[in-house]
């Protein structure tokens, strides 16, 4: 599919192993199979074939926040435009 496309090069945390744990890594090529490959961070060891749903890519918390506050403050200053 083309959202593993997508993830190539994103960094992120995937489960791995008997314990499902996660692991921060860097997703290196989309295998077009449903699979992902991708290195990690500790040890830079390399994971050929994972499954893409154990990939969750990460997701800047700050940057949608951010992008609201500044959306407010210039809809307040256009209100405030308008006003004069």
């Amino acid at each position: 599919s083309n959202s593993a496309a997508n993830l190539v090069g994103c960094s992120g945390m995937a489960q791995f192993g008997k314990q499902n744990k996660w692991y921060p890594c860097v997703v290196k090529k989309d295998n077009k199979d449903g699979t992902i490959k991708v290195q990690w961070d500790e040890g830079k060891t390399v994971t050929s074939r994972l499954p893409v749903e154990k990939f969750s890519p990460d997701v800047p918390s700050e940057e949608p926040a951010a992008e609201a506050v500044n959306n407010d403050i210039f809809g307040a200053s256009g209100g405030g435009d308008g006003d004069y």
